[in-house]
Formats: C-alpha cells, structure tokens, sequence
C-alpha cells in the first residue's frame, strides 16, 4: 500500500516515516502526523465548484473566483431607474425652491441608491481569493473596499465547516466557518451561493492546514453523504 502525506498529497518515501512512533513528516511539505490507525481516505473529493481557480504552489494554494453574475446586469437598470428617479425629483426641488422637507425627504432612498450602485460595480470587478498553507489562511476581496478580509494563522485553526443559512423570505445561502483551538467559532466566508462551493472549500483548506475531518454540530451533510 502507497501512503500519501494527508496535507500536500505526496507520495510518503521510506525515510518519511518512523515505524516504530508510528509518525511521518512529509519530505515535500513538513507536515507531521500520527499513522496509528490510520485508514486510506473513503469519502470522494469535491468536485471543483462552477468559476473557482485553482493553483497550486509548492506548499500553499489559490483559489479564486470572480463575483460577476447575469443579475448584476439587470442591476444595472435598476440602479439607472432608482437614481434616475431621484435626479429628477432633486432637480425639480432645486429649481423650484421647494420647502426644505422636499429635499431632505429621500435622503434615506439617495443613501439606498448609492449602495446599490457600490453592489453593483463591486459585482463586475470584485473577485475572491484564498490563499492557504500549513501556516496561514488569507481572504481577501477586491480590488474595491469589502468587509471579510481577514488573515489567520494556519495553526490556530482545527476545524473547517459549512453550514446553510436561511433567511427570513426562505432565501438560502452558504457559510463557511471555522474551530480554532479554543474551540471559539471563527466566520470566514458568506454569501456563498451552492453548497458545493462551501463543502469544497471545506476540503481543500482542511488538506493544506492539516486538519483531520471531524463532524461539527449544525454543519452541512458529510462529503460521503452528499450525492
């Protein structure tokens, strides 16, 4: 039987493992684990979810994927309706020297608009990435300013996790999450739109952390169980 490193996937050479401490450490990424019990891996690999990248370089790894989605066009018209409309009653206000409660009556729609306007070009030219190693754990959105960056170490992290999200109009979404060694929870991602997507990311930050899958209460069905 072949052992392969549960980090970096390498194949184990003779020198990498101590048979009596039943340890190994990977020549390729230094990662050391227990062999005792050890049991090939059963659960199949997650399938690369629709517009994520992937890159592997030496002990680390990318995944990207941008934000762009078919909505995002008709973002666009709502965005023109919605702000249109607030042009014109300003402009009508302004030049008509309507009553000052005229013209502080849609600044709550005005600050709506501007929102909306920032969602929508931030769909067409923000994107998502991840870098992770044995060491650390990277997210970042961009290029425009968005809440979620955040860098953690590596090895603080023991456990990686989904879990689907329901809001109040039965919209459903995706987070994924994570266990640190105090077993405090720590968000790393929302808005997640397939359960796919969160179960993959689940997988491949486990790999090159290091993490040994284990059940979490409240996490989304187990990768064997997922057809």
């Amino acid at each position: 039987m072949t052992l392969e490193c549960a980090v970096c996937r390498s194949p184990l050479r003779a020198e990498d493992v101590d048979f009596e401490l039943s340890l190994a450490k990977c020549h390729a990424c230094n990662a050391v684990y227990n062999l005792t019990g050890r049991r090939p891996p059963s659960r199949p690999k997650a399938a690369l979810p629709e517009r994520f990248q992937v890159e592997e370089h030496g002990q680390g790894t990318t995944i990207s994927w941008r934000w762009f989605r078919a909505y995002h066009v008709f973002m666009v018209f709502f965005c023109l309706l919605w702000n249109g409309f607030l042009f014109v009653w300003y402009f009508v206000a302004l030049t008509h020297e309507a009553p000052l409660i005229v013209t502080l009556f849609p600044l709550l729609h005005t600050g709506v608009g501007l929102f909306l306007i920032y969602m929508t070009v931030a769909g067409f030219v923000n994107s998502t990435r991840i870098e992770v190693s044995r060491e650390e754990l990277r997210i970042q959105h961009g290029p425009l300013p968005w809440s979620g960056n955040r860098t953690l170490s590596g090895r603080e992290l023991t456990q990686v996790y989904g879990q689907e999200v329901r809001g109040s109009k039965g919209s459903v979404s995706y987070s994924l999450l994570a266990l640190d060694t105090q077993r405090r929870q720590v968000k790393l991602l929302t808005g997640l739109e397939a359960k796919e997507q969160a179960l993959y990311l689940e997988q491949a930050l486990e790999r090159r952390l290091g993490i040994e899958d284990s059940p979490v209460e409240g996490e989304l069905a187990r990768r064997d169980q997922v057809a």
